[in-house]
């Protein structure tokens, strides 16, 4: 009866894996694409400036927006970085630990392995609450 399951999840699984590895390698496949065509319009862009300025005109205006653009997306990204965080809620980090506490609850432990394990999950939480607030405290200096 176990194989059964068990090989039903390792077909699940592997079904799920490689349809996420097709998705991500088209979504590689198409970047790669549009990399390329934003290539092929530039050059197009370079020649019709050369016809009509010259050839030296034409790359100085082609580097010239090249730089904007990266200065754009480099001010995109400091202002995404330095965005803050809205806090997490500790409903997540319960909803995390509510498995292990049923867990706890439901079997036949001792009330000293159930505290234990309740301090286990507090400590978790703590520490997660307290590793994400330094992460904050460190962009903002």
């Amino acid at each position: 009866m176990f194989g059964g399951i068990g090989s039903f999840i390792t077909s699940e699984v592997s079904g799920v894996v490689r349809r996420n590895v097709t998705v991500y390698g088209l979504f590689g496949l198409a970047a790669l694409l549009m990399l390329c065509a934003g290539g092929y319009a530039l050059n197009a862009l370079h020649t019709v400036l050369a016809l009509r300025y010259g050839a030296v005109a034409a790359s100085l205006w082609i580097a010239g927006g090249l730089f904007l653009a990266a200065l754009l997306a480099l001010g995109m990204a400091v202002i995404v970085k330095n965005r803050r965080r809205p806090p997490r809620p500790a409903a997540t980090a319960a909803l995390a630990a509510a498995p292990l506490a049923a867990k706890l609850i439901g079997s036949r432990l001792s009330w000293r392995m159930a505290a234990a394990g309740g301090i286990v999950v507090l400590g978790a939480i703590l520490g997660r609450q307290i590793v994400a607030g330094g992460a904050d405290d460190d962009g903002e200096a």
